[in-house]
């Protein structure tokens, strides 16, 4: 499908805005999720966790302006990019400040870059799209967001050839991603993409073996691993990479290592036999 990249980057500049409260419940929700004990959940006055963000400014459109993938229709703030998969390929977070829960806080997201290429597969899209968390001090987060959008394969697929993950690995946790898990995740951000719930769509539309498990939520284990293994550090930037799509049922590992030099630690996520699925990185101080 050939994509008019003129028409498309009009909606380079888009900008919209929100307020909104941080509540205590999407916190809380995602500490189940995640396993975390409940006397180890934050409370109100506490700083938000480092990708607690997500839970936060959902989109709330009305229903009868859903997609026929569960996402919002498109062309108001995101273009209208007519490729039906769509995937959060990966992040780049910035930390100021403190994000506490129970403050009022805004979001500005602003449509970055906007590129298309031909690929093995297809037409393929990139929106790159950069959100900012401010609060009385100031900006206290800063987000660039990678979107991907690709055509449906002709046929369907199976597991895809995975790279193989680094080795050493100095703290790791093995995670078993089942469909209650996908849907209490998609529940707690409101995410409504069918890929993580709907089984026919996610295997006879989209062509994948199974659902598929959040990118979000694989990078909050990721980051949720390394800071119980380095409670004293605090997070300063952290980004992650998508390599490999999961699947729900496939056991996969939140590992890490220190850096060999410097205060940016390496992570990532992989399948039981080494598949890479996630490759990130943590820099804190």
């Amino acid at each position: 499908m050939a994509l008019d990249l003129d028409y498309l980057q009009k909606w380079i500049g888009n900008t919209e805005k929100a307020e909104e409260e941080l509540e205590l419940w999407p916190v809380t929700a995602m500490m189940a999720a995640l396993d975390v004990p409940a006397e180890d959940w934050p409370q109100r006055g506490d700083t938000l966790p480092p990708t607690a963000h997500w839970n936060y400014f959902v989109p709330r459109v009305p229903q009868s302006k859903i997609d026929t993938d569960g996402h919002p229709q498109r062309g108001d703030f995101l273009p209208p990019i007519p490729l039906p998969r769509r995937m959060w390929a990966g992040s780049r977070i910035n930390y100021y400040n403190p994000l506490i829960i129970g403050e009022k806080i805004t979001k500005t997201s602003t449509v970055q870059d906007i590129k298309v290429k031909e690929g093995k597969s297809g037409s393929l899209a990139f929106v790159t799209v950069k959100h900012a968390y401010s609060n009385t001090e100031g900006v206290a987060l800063e987000e660039e967001q990678d979107l991907v959008y690709r055509d449906n394969p002709p046929a369907a697929t199976g597991v895809p050839e995975r790279k193989p993950a680094p080795e050493g690995a100095e703290w790791s946790r093995e995670i078993h991603p089942d469909t209650p898990l996908l849907f209490r995740y998609s529940a707690v951000t409101f995410n409504a993409h069918k890929i993580h719930y709907d089984y026919p769509y996610a295997t006879e539309v989209e062509g994948y073996p199974a659902l598929i498990v959040h990118g979000q939520l694989i990078a909050t284990f990721l980051l949720d691993n390394w800071q119980r293994n380095n409670p004293n550090d605090t997070v300063t930037r952290f980004s992650f990479k998508a390599m490999s799509p999961l699947f729900c049922g496939e056991t996969f590992k939140a590992q890490g290592k220190p850096a060999e030099s410097g205060n940016e630690d390496v992570l990532w996520a992989c399948t039981t036999n080494g598949g890479l699925t996630m490759q990130a990185d943590v820099a804190w101080k």
